[in-house]
């Protein structure tokens, strides 16, 4: 007896059923175990929780908020020292490089701010002065 017959007499497709079934049961099973192996590595992982008595609630800081060069009174704080080691008619191009040399924060935007908030007066060929207000000879 060969082939298919033999197959038939010994049982053997029931055996090659059984078989199947088997392996597809073992690997649903390691399938299951794989998917839900993190939990079993976070249980090993983390470490164990103190519980403590005292519960102190701490307000978090915000952090502080970034210069903006738009904030003219901060703006006329900084810039002011610089203004003060020029001429009282300087050229807009060494304010540009003191700010730069101290390393002032968007000296470009915030210098524009200060033309715009009339803070910088031009006199013509590039040549600016300060304008004094009372309220920065109050801040001084």
């Amino acid at each position: 007896m060969y082939g298919f017959e033999a197959i038939s007499h010994h049982n053997g497709w029931a055996i090659a059923a059984t078989g199947a079934c088997i392996v597809f049961a073992g690997l649903a099973t390691l399938s299951l175990i794989i998917s839900q192996l993190h939990k079993l590595v976070a249980l090993f992982d983390r470490p164990p929780k103190v519980i403590v008595d005292v519960v102190v609630e701490e307000k978090p800081q915000a952090p502080p908020l970034p210069d903006c060069p738009m904030n003219i009174d901060l703006t006329v704080a900084r810039y002011l020292p610089l203004i003060g080691e020029l001429d009282p008619e300087f050229d807009l191009a060494d304010l540009y490089a003191l700010a730069k040399r101290y390393h002032l924060p968007h000296p470009h935007l915030s210098i524009r701010c200060l033309q715009d908030a009339g803070k910088l007066h031009p006199l013509g060929d590039g040549i600016f002065r300060y304008a004094d207000t009372s309220s920065d000879k109050e801040n001084s």
